[in-house]
């Protein structure tokens, strides 16, 4: 009885400890979103690659007033898009900053970050979803717009 009493109760704790570990903290979304911001003070594209999931979808709208355009990136389409985004003759990095994050549910969240471009020479609002995937937290989708 002992056994089995044992053997039932680490077969009820197993999927909620594996669930735990796999799911959404505020501190792993903070973490993410901040490895995002330091990439745009840095330029360092390592910093991306290691959180932009390998078949990220990036939806970039630049624009206003009903006469913008929208472009799809895939991942090395969209770090290079960052980099020209970035050129400058005096200084590396960019005016960043971190809005807010919010949970979609437990395997999902989205986050706000706030950086100025200097191609286009204005304030882009980039809201990314983060996800897990496999035991990775990863940048899955995002969205640009001026």
């Amino acid at each position: 009885m002992k056994k089995f009493l044992c053997a039932s109760l680490l077969l009820f704790t197993l999927p909620f400890s594996v669930s735990a570990n796999s799911s959404l903290t505020e501190e792993k979304i903070t973490a993410i979103a901040e490895q995002f911001v330091n990439f745009h003070k840095t330029e360092a594209v390592e910093l991306l690659q290691k959180i932009l999931a390998p078949d990220v979808n990036v939806t970039v709208t630049q624009g206003s007033n009903g006469y913008g355009f929208v472009l799809n990136y895939n991942r090395q389409e969209y770090i290079d898009y960052l980099q020209k985004g970035h050129k400058s003759k005096f200084r590396i990095g960019t005016d960043v900053t971190y809005v807010s994050s919010e949970f979609l549910g437990n395997r999902e969240a989205k986050f706000i970050v706030r950086y100025r471009s200097k191609q286009l020479n204005k304030y882009v609002w980039v809201e990314g979803i983060v996800r897990v995937v496999g035991k990775d937290v990863q940048i899955t989708e995002i969205e640009e717009y001026t």
